[in-house]
């Protein structure tokens, strides 16, 4: 039995009720974050392509698109509701898969269930079940970054949730992620580069897990050997390099997705840590203008994709400050935080930050042999009179083991909103929090309003 089929089946016998309370919990938390990184998502940066086209090209009124409320067909809200929560890098990440999973897979969600007309319960499952599956390949997963996880695993979660949404039995569920195996696409190359495929790669592995589930419930078939065949996703994407005990261990008992963090920063989540160690030393009195270099150290998954200088004077998009631990580092220490403001065209101008991220050196530490950790980070500086100080971060700000408090958590929210591309009423904010909170309540996730009039 191929593992795809074992989570066809947990996700047909799986219930609501069986969900522990924490689970619930943690899963509301991840959904209020992953909306809000939604919100803020709506103003970046081209978006607006991603949303004047799936208009143009219209379609039935199946689903909403978050802030704007365009009804589209649910394929195409499900593609601009995931680029929007990718878009600014703040929705929830799974560690121990390198992904951000959430954000495709609440984008399929929230449209499947239109289409559905499903409850916040079966929404709350279907997320739950979704995220678990994604995370639990990523955890697997044995080799460094190449394929973007985000959207080669979330496709699946996607496909998983919007399946249950839709209640398919257990062989239209196997179809609908083998349907979702042949569109299973996306790289790391788009972030290293800072080009706008980044965010709307998750876009598309949400519409195609959507799409997955619908043929599957019109009868069209996929590959039932989606990860163990002799071509299966193992072998053909990870060239077999999985600990395939992990996939399936505790399934149905234990719930993976709920282990994602929390971003506190809107930035590649592979240097947090050196943002964190700078924003200490800034705490414990280091400021900027008496530095006169700064060195930080990376574990060498983290410095594939943020390890590249960022030079004064060079042309630099939003996506490369997001994904450049150089530039994080020094917003810190300029400034004492990092903030969506500072992810702006009009930010990466300001001179004292460009020249402290001139100033800067990052180190690969090759003594780390673990190819997925991104921990332990350190930033070092050295002062103009000759003294060295430094910090060290060996769990991640926002993770399980260094959670974000509950005055954080609505702190970061409230920012993400107040960069909505439309005004959010304070109202408005207050009733989507409540909302999400009892999300177990509502009778039809229609009355979830994620639009601004």
């Amino acid at each position: 039995m191929d593992i795809a089929e074992r989570f066809a089946e947990n996700a047909c016998r799986n219930s609501y009720a069986a969900l522990p309370v924490p689970v619930v919990a943690a899963t509301k938390r991840l959904i209020l974050d992953t909306i809000g990184a939604g919100f803020a998502g709506s103003s970046a940066d081209a978006i607006d392509a991603g949303l004047a086209l799936v208009r143009e090209a219209g379609g039935a009124p199946q689903a909403g698109v978050i802030v704007f409320g365009d009804r589209l067909p649910a394929t195409s809200a499900a593609m601009i509701n995931g680029a929007m929560c990718q878009a600014r890098d703040f929705d929830p990440v799974y560690e121990p898969g390198v992904m951000l999973p959430y954000g495709p897979i609440v984008a399929a969600a929230l449209a499947a269930a239109e289409i559905a007309g499903s409850t916040g319960k079966e929404f709350i499952h279907a997320v739950v079940l979704g995220s678990d599956m994604a995370c639990r390949l990523g955890k697997s997963m044995m080799t460094g970054l190449g394929w973007s996880r985000t959207a080669t695993l979330g496709v699946f979660g996607a496909a998983l949730a919007s399946a249950r949404l839709m209640r398919l039995d257990r062989d239209r569920t196997v179809s609908a992620l083998g349907l979702a195996y042949s569109q299973s696409s996306g790289n790391i190359q788009s972030v290293i580069d800072g080009s706008h495929a980044k965010r709307y790669q998750g876009g598309f592995a949400a519409a195609a897990g959507l799409k997955a589930a619908l043929l599957a419930a019109r009868g069209v078939t996929g590959p039932h050997n989606i990860f163990e065949g002799r071509c299966g996703f193992f072998t053909v994407y990870e060239s077999g390099k999985v600990r395939k005990e992990m996939v399936t261990e505790g399934l149905g008992e234990i719930y993976e997705g709920t282990a994602a963090s929390v971003k506190p920063y809107p930035c590649s989540r592979e240097h947090h840590g050196a943002v964190a160690a700078a924003l200490r030393l800034h705490a414990e009195g280091v400021r900027a203008a008496d530095i006169e270099s700064l060195t930080l150290r990376l574990t060498p998954n983290a410095f594939v994709l943020s390890g590249k200088a960022f030079r004064r004077g060079a042309s630099h998009s939003i996506g490369d400050a997001i994904s450049s631990a150089a530039y994080g580092a020094a917003v810190a220490l300029v400034q004492g935080h990092v903030t969506l403001g500072d992810f702006q065209k009009e930010a990466l101008s300001d001179a004292r930050v460009l020249d402290l991220a001139d100033r800067t050196e990052i180190q690969e530490d090759r003594g780390i042999s673990d190819a997925k950790t991104l921990v332990p980070q350190a930033a070092s500086v050295k002062l103009r009179g000759g003294a060295v100080r430094e910090a060290v971060v060996t769990a991640m700000p926002g993770s399980p083991e260094s959670p974000l408090s509950p005055r954080e958590l609505k702190e970061k929210f409230q920012a993400c909103l107040a960069h909505s591309a439309r005004p959010v009423p304070s109202k408005q904010a207050d009733a989507l929090a409540d909302s999400v909170e009892n999300l177990e309540s509502l009778s039809s996730i229609g009355e979830l309003k994620i639009h601004v009039p």
